[in-house]
């Protein structure tokens, strides 16, 4: 993948792309419970913690990608079993989200028709998408994003006139500490964006700047959650937009303009496909990458294996009804957390703690080689 290149707004614009799929599907009912009328102000609280994710993994990545990182650090077998984690929790990171998707155009459809016919269909997108060049899907990662863009800003802003400010103000200090909690679960939600840094050895333009571009893009990016967050809740009120699955998706129902059009959710939903394809797109080339890199080189079967796999686990794995649902609200923000941050975090200590100033070998990569 060499002579695949994208530029640093590709690779921000399919963060923001994918993560607006899990987003209006956790965002604000998985923080209502703890964070009440201020679960708006959680996801503002947790952009820190994103970037800081962020800049954690972007420097263990470097200029190479951040599987060539691990395995520059940790030698070849550590560094090689620290990515098969990855490699693990990519899978199931793709199994979920073919399986949501399905299950959201199911629900939308009102008409008779079979889950795993949709899955299917999703999971023939994801694989179109993930088989081929990174600079093709980039560019249509920015398409989706602008599509995304203008459906939510739609809906958000015809929604805007019947927001109420009582609902999500004023807020008490007797409230910070759950809202602090809470600005937990939203980074991990953010965190979906997680596998974006392996992709990092594509990026062409990295230049002295590109501290200033993450910032400008994941500050932005989260601040404009926060708002979509503030909108729905003063529309729909913190009880009521706690028991509801979608939120967003709820919301959309009411939008309509007289004499133009009238109940958009069926569209909003159906063009919320971009999102999923593109998370499962960046999972499926995170997992080519981090293949290739345990392999010796990539392998054309990386991207069908992948995507058979997670259709497999999406139409089996999860029997009970509401399942996926709550693997997603309980598993997933918990160990993105700890694969985005906890995980980067040591091993840039590691990495500290065992590189001589001004070289760029590192010494605990040593350890496992023989003398």
């Amino acid at each position: 993948m060499e002579k695949d290149r994208i530029s640093r707004t590709q690779l921000m614009a399919l963060l923001w792309a994918g993560v607006m799929a899990p987003a209006a599907e956790l965002l604000p009912a998985l923080l209502l419970p703890g964070a009440g009328r201020g679960a708006w102000l959680a996801v503002v609280l947790a952009a820190p913690v994103v970037l800081a994710a962020g800049w954690l993994m972007g420097s263990l990545a470097g200029q190479d990608g951040l599987a060539r990182g691990m395995t520059n650090l940790l030698g070849k077998w550590a560094g090689g079993a620290v990515i098969l984690l990855y490699i693990v929790w990519a899978e199931l990171l793709l199994i979920l989200r073919l399986r949501l998707c399905a299950q959201r155009l199911l629900a939308s459809g009102r008409r008779d028709g079979a889950l795993w016919f949709f899955l299917l269909a999703v999971a023939a997108a994801v694989l179109w998408a993930g088989k081929g060049k990174l600079a093709a899907f980039a560019r249509a990662g920015q398409l989706f994003l602008a599509a995304l863009l203008v459906t939510a800003g739609t809906v958000l802003v015809l929604s805007l006139f019947q927001a109420k400010a009582e609902r999500l103000l004023p807020l008490w200090w007797e409230e910070s500490g759950p809202v602090l909690r809470a600005s937990m679960s939203a980074s991990g939600v953010m965190g979906w964006g997680l596998f974006l840094p392996f992709l990092m050895g594509s990026v062409r333009d990295q230049g002295e700047n590109k501290h200033w571009h993450w910032l400008f893009w994941g500050l932005g990016g989260a601040l404009l959650l926060a708002a979509a967050q503030a909108v729905i809740l003063g529309n729909l009120g913190a009880g009521l937009a706690a028991r509801l699955d979608n939120p967003f998706f709820t919301l959309a129902k009411s939008v309509g303009v007289e004499g133009a059009f009238q109940r958009v959710e069926s569209l909003v939903t159906a063009l919320w496909t971009f999102a999923d394809v593109t998370m499962g797109g960046i999972l499926v080339f995170a997992i080519r990458i981090m293949t290739a890199e345990l392999t010796g080189k990539e392998r054309a079967w990386t991207p069908w294996a992948a995507v058979f796999l997670a259709a497999a686990g999406g139409l089996v794995l999860f029997p009970a009804p509401g399942a996926a649902e709550e693997w997603n609200r309980r598993l997933v923000p918990g160990w993105n957390l700890i694969l985005g941050l906890v995980l980067p975090a040591l091993l840039w200590l590691v990495g500290k703690a065992f590189t001589r100033r001004g070289k760029e070998t590192y010494l605990v990569s040593k350890i496992f080689q023989k003398p």
